[in-house]
């Protein structure tokens, strides 16, 4: 038998009902779940490179089509906007060290949290991380889904410009230091 974690859906299904004795299969057989349900299909055909994309926000989505088919010209939809978002924050949920601190992030930057009157402070009391790393997490999540900053979030705008002088500041410290 192959580990778990090999199985396909389908074959582990097909394994846990040859393992179920005759009169469970039987009233499985019976309404209709004697086979895996594999009628379900993403939207993307490369939802597994989705998957196995870095998480620190450089997600990048292939544009290109998929290799057609021997002998297939059937043309392949372009992937909607909605299931690559999905996909990405599945991916980045599922593969951070603390899958709790990534989702109280993602509600932040939706704006759910602000709505319920918790602050980055509280969250990031929560989860035991400093209020910059919880509000870092937070940029990261607006700046890929392109999300209008939420109450208690900087915009864009402002982020830059504070970016621009804190960089001039360690600049001027710098040049005085080394005269």
């Amino acid at each position: 038998m192959k580990p778990y974690q090999n199985y396909t859906y389908a074959e582990a299904y097909r394994a846990w009902v040859e393992s179920l004795p005759p009169a469970e299969r039987a009233s499985l057989a019976a309404a209709g779940l004697d086979q895996p349900d594999d009628s379900y299909r993403t939207s993307t055909w490369h939802y597994e490179s989705a998957l196995n994309q870095p998480c620190d926000g450089s997600f990048t989505h292939p544009t290109s089509n998929p290799p057609e088919a021997e002998g297939s010209r059937a043309a392949v939809e372009e992937p909607s906007r909605v299931a690559d978002a999905l996909a990405a924050f599945c991916a980045r949920v599922r593969a951070h060290p603390n899958p709790l601190l990534a989702l109280d992030t993602l509600c932040f930057a939706t704006g759910l949290m602000g709505v319920e009157g918790q602050s980055q402070t509280d969250l990031a009391r929560r989860h035991k991380v400093t209020r910059s790393a919880f509000s870092k997490l937070v940029v990261g999540w607006i700046d890929l889904f392109d999300l209008t900053p939420p109450r208690g979030c900087r915009s864009l705008r402002a982020r830059r410009a504070y970016s621009l002088s804190r960089h001039a500041s360690v600049a001027m410290q710098r040049e005085a230091k080394s005269r």
